[in-house]
């Protein structure tokens, strides 16, 4: 028999409640069944209703101590296992977040900088008990495909790399419901997602001061894609630090961000970085570069047509990606943290799952530092 109790303010001891089940399992039979336990089994074994159940189970907080106690005795009692499936519908939730990614060139994907983002994205979301699906738009089709999906809340929220200003795909997301958050600053205002980002302005800016004060005056620029606010920034970055010094015929506009634009730059500007006639030293002496890959090609290009790194030209590049030790000489750049850079990402979106307010075009910015080597 249970424990008499006396008092309406005595807390109910687990062994009543415990008591209190176990009789109630017998004329049930579930155990013995061959039945699976279903949460109208628990409610009925606990004495509350389903919903009460249902609100124990999503951790709704509006549940009293004594019928959380009796649901947790009868989930044991009746080893019920919830169907996160079930549920997960039922709150219109897939426990899935999409990153996408936008590119111009198959190589972007293989970058350090891309996956080492995108392995701290998954850590963060995984932890979190969310399955990150990486879905890649390079190509009309491909674009037209992930915009269905978008369109269809196949996923609880989105973290969007590389995304162009002005793309079919970006239009998509002027009307989707669930949380976004971008990896680059944005200037559409149809677009108010938050965004993490890294001090791309600052960081150009500074490593270009820095050539200057090393007496590296006449410098050239080679751009990333226009399509990227990255891009963008970093040559306002450039821009600034020139000051009155910036002629926009030293500026090369790559279509990518790949090694291969690097060296197309040096060929086109390879009349100035050789000494004309007469003259003892080179029309520039030095290449600010928006990437590492393109610092890359732009080293081997001038390797190959004899002109010596850094003595006869400096380059720099961004990002400090493990390229920029394989170059020869070893790269001057401008460090990012990728991974801190994909986790961030996750946990503000995981902070919008959960229903925290993010203002409107909300900006945080990641540091960046200088890293002197060999090549400037």
């Amino acid at each position: 028999h249970p424990p008499h109790v006396t008092g309406h303010n005595t807390p109910k001891p687990k062994v009543k409640i415990v008591y209190k089940i176990l009789s109630k399992i017998a004329p049930m039979n579930t155990a013995t069944s061959g039945k699976k336990p279903t949460i109208r089994d628990v409610a009925q074994l606990a004495g509350v209703s389903y919903g009460t159940v249902s609100r124990y189970l999503n951790g709704n907080a509006h549940v009293s101590k004594d019928a959380a106690d009796r649901i947790a005795a009868a989930i044991e009692t009746a080893q019920y296992t919830p169907n996160n499936a079930a549920r997960s519908l039922a709150q219109r939730r897939t426990l899935t977040v999409a990153l996408i990614i936008q590119v111009e060139s198959n190589e972007t994907i293989v970058q350090a900088s891309m996956s080492t983002a995108m392995a701290g994205a998954n850590q963060v979301l995984g932890d979190a008990g969310y399955q990150m699906v990486t879905l890649i738009a390079n190509s009309e089709d491909s674009t037209r495909r992930i915009a269905q999906l978008v369109n269809s809340d196949f996923a609880d929220g989105y973290l969007l790399f590389s995304l162009s200003e002005d793309s079919t795909l970006a239009n998509t997301f002027t009307s989707t419901k669930r949380p976004v958050v971008r990896s680059e600053i944005s200037d559409r205002g149809d677009l108010p997602y938050p965004a993490v980002d890294f001090t791309n302005e600052e960081g150009q800016r500074d490593i270009t001061r820095y050539l200057i004060e090393q007496g590296r005056t006449r410098l050239a620029y080679v751009c990333g894609p226009g399509y990227s606010p990255s891009s963008v920034n970093r040559l306002n970055g450039f821009k600034a630090a020139m000051g009155e010094r910036f002629d926009d015929r030293y500026v090369y506009y790559a279509d990518d961000w790949e090694v291969a634009s690097g060296e197309m730059a040096v060929a086109e500007f390879l009349p100035l970085l050789r000494p004309a006639d007469g003259e003892r030293r080179p029309g520039l002496d030095g290449i600010v570069c928006a990437n590492d890959s393109i610092a890359l090609g732009v080293i081997n290009q001038l390797n190959r047509s004899g002109l010596r790194v850094p003595d006869d030209i400096a380059v720099t590049g961004f990002d400090d990606s493990p390229i920029a030790l394989l170059s020869n000489p070893k790269l001057t750049t401008v460090r990012q943290d990728s991974q801190l850079h994909g986790e961030t990402m996750a946990k503000l979106l995981l902070q919008m799952i959960a229903g925290e307010p993010v203002e409107p075009h909300y900006v945080q910015l990641l540091p960046t530092s200088i890293v002197t080597r060999q090549s400037a």
